[in-house]
């Protein structure tokens, strides 16, 4: 049977098209499992103000045992979890809200949860038999067992293909070594999702290619390192985690031998939406105290909230927790459809989410002023959890150079095989003329046909910058060709310019509901927004539009050779 490749909205705009259907109309939960869900929301937000205490849980480096039986009680382990094995089988909308609701409160006990869930056991559910779903997702599911992900290494980062783990078959066994590092719940952990190379045949001859492997923490063999001393996200557990000859039976392999990086992967596209909610909760909670103070400090005679500087950056952290709640959910829903590949609009989710919250929590701390650099408001905190944010479950930049590269592929192959083509046009009439016939259409370019008339000069730029998109995707292919991979200032570009034309779909698309649903007027303040965000994103696609021919990277680069060579700085 042939493989049909999914659709995604993202790598379509590097063609210039529009995959309205797919992002049209919004998805928000409706029915019963909207009020199931708003019941686990109230339950939630209860624990977390009677029971949670983040200050302690900051200055005590830990979580107490009281907590985690409380978020287990309310079956907060299992919410990815298949109701037949004991969880609720809540859906990728519905977790991404219940971890929003946490982050709210304490950015350690959402991580320790989105690590048992979103990356820990999430292997078992995508690729899991089903001895494997039977035996361990249902101590899962309780919180009797904590699962944990573990992949980094000394060594291999955002690389994750140099990883040095070696799991070595032994009979109807494995023989695991190496060492992990940055394992969150590693101190806490019953089950590890570990990735080691092996020894495969491709095309009959032997390589080695990533596995993945359920590890439980009672085999012999295995170390749990001290818990790291880390600037933020304190009550978490991170460590290293040391396995010497520990004995994996065959039948723990995860998916088809070789097959690990493409479970990684999957695993982490899943994974970065979690983390986006967690940053759209953060953004929830500095609004919330930020516009309490400006509206009790008084200055000056009047109250600070009466200043435009301030009511500017009540307005941009309002326009940007609105812009990461919309690409956080829409991706959700893209996710829940099932028939969708939704990498890049994940990464996506993750570098916009992230970035946008350390703006509004710095804003939020401005506005606070001398109150929020002390210990005894919650600011530090939240900035110093967030930091984490950029660089966990694939750093930024490796993120966007996945976008980039990933979108660039399919223009790619076009233009090599219209190369090929021409060289012998007599029998390749056909191939060119619907080429050529593609050029000619992508000129009109795609349309919006499915958002109200009332943001048509907000569509209309995503209309004008696809078409501008899929111009500039081929001209750094033909420019640079195979070197293309190098270019990162380019790539870095191309990728901020789709970024901002997906979030800017998914504002259009959640206003364009609202619009229906309530009514324009009742809207108006949705309409504001999107018009604000709209305008912001499409400034910054122009700018790095012209930045691929006009540019300083040649002086950029000689400055920073400049610093490197002397090791200092050099004047």
């Amino acid at each position: 049977m042939a493989h049909v490749e999914q659709k995604s909205y993202c790598k379509a705009l590097f063609e210039g098209k529009i995959e309205e259907d797919l992002v049209f109309p919004f998805p928000h939960l409706e029915g019963e499992e909207r009020e199931n869900l708003n019941m686990v929301i109230d339950s939630v937000a209860k624990f977390c103000r009677d029971r949670i205490k983040p200050e302690v849980i900051d200055k005590g480096k830990k979580i107490h045992q009281e907590v985690m039986r409380g978020l287990s009680e309310l079956g907060l382990m299992g919410m990815i979890i298949p109701e037949a094995y004991g969880g609720f089988s809540l859906s990728q909308r519905g977790y991404c809200r219940v971890i929003e609701e946490l982050s709210r409160c304490s950015a350690s006990v959402a991580v320790t949860v989105g690590g048992h869930q979103s990356i820990g056991l999430k292997a078992l559910i995508l690729y899991g038999t089903e001895e494997q779903k039977k035996k361990y997702l249902p101590k899962l599911a309780t919180g009797e067992w904590i699962a944990a992900f573990c992949l980094t290494e000394p060594g291999a980062g955002s690389d994750a293909q140099s990883q040095k783990t070696t799991a070595v078959r032994k009979g109807d066994h494995y023989i695991l070594n190496g060492s992990k590092q940055w394992v969150t719940n590693g101190g806490i952990a019953h089950l590890f999702t570990v990735f080691a190379q092996t020894e495969v045949l491709v095309k009959g001859v032997k390589k080695n290619r990533i596995s993945a492997f359920i590890v439980t923490r009672d085999l012999p063999g295995i170390t749990i390192g001290p818990e790291e001393k880390k600037m933020g996200i304190r009550g978490s557990s991170t460590t290293p985690v040391i396995f010497e000859n520990v004995k994996v039976p065959a039948e723990n392999l995860v998916g088809e031998e070789g097959n690990g990086f493409k479970v990684a992967m999957e695993i982490l596209n899943s994974g970065r939406l979690g983390l986006a909610s967690g940053c759209v909760g953060a953004a929830r909670t500095m609004i919330q105290s930020s516009v309490a103070h400006a509206m009790q400090r008084e200055q000056f005679g009047k109250k600070i909230s009466e200043f435009e500087m301030i009511q500017e950056k009540i307005a941009r952290m309002t326009v940007n927790t609105y812009a990461m709640e919309s690409v956080t959910y829409m991706t959700a829903g893209l996710a829940d459809r099932g028939d969708v590949d939704f990498s890049l609009e994940s990464a996506t989710s993750k570098v916009f989410c992230t970035e946008r919250v350390w703006e509004v929590i710095n804003d939020a701390l401005q506005i606070m002023g001398g109150n929020g650099y002390m210990e005894e408001y919650p600011h530090e905190r939240f900035l110093r959890d967030a930091r984490i944010n950029m660089i966990f479950e694939g750093t930024n930049e490796i993120l966007r150079l996945f976008i980039a590269l990933s979108g660039l592929q399919r223009p790619g192959e076009v233009l090599k095989e219209v190369a090929k083509a021409i060289q012998d046009p007599l029998h390749n009439v056909g191939q060119l003329a619907d080429y050529a016939v593609k050029k000619i259409t992508s000129l009109a370019g795609d349309r919006i046909t499915l958002a109200e008339h009332v943001l048509e000069d907000e569509y209309s730029r995503v209309e004008e910058y696809t078409r501008h998109l899929a111009e500039v995707a081929e001209k750094v292919i033909r420019r640079h060709k195979k070197k293309i991979v190098e270019k990162e200032f380019v790539l870095e570009r191309i990728a901020e310019m789709v970024m901002d034309l997906y979030v800017m779909t998914c504002v259009i698309s959640r206003v364009s509901t609202s619009i229906r649903k309530n009514g324009a007027e009742k809207a108006g303040p949705e309409v504001d927004i999107c018009r604000t965000f709209c305008n912001f994103a499409w400034r910054r696609i122009r700018r790095n539009s012209r930045m691929i021919d006009r540019n300083d990277d040649e002086i950029l680069t000689d400055i920073a050779a400049v610093t490197l060579e002397r090791g200092i700085y050099p004047f």
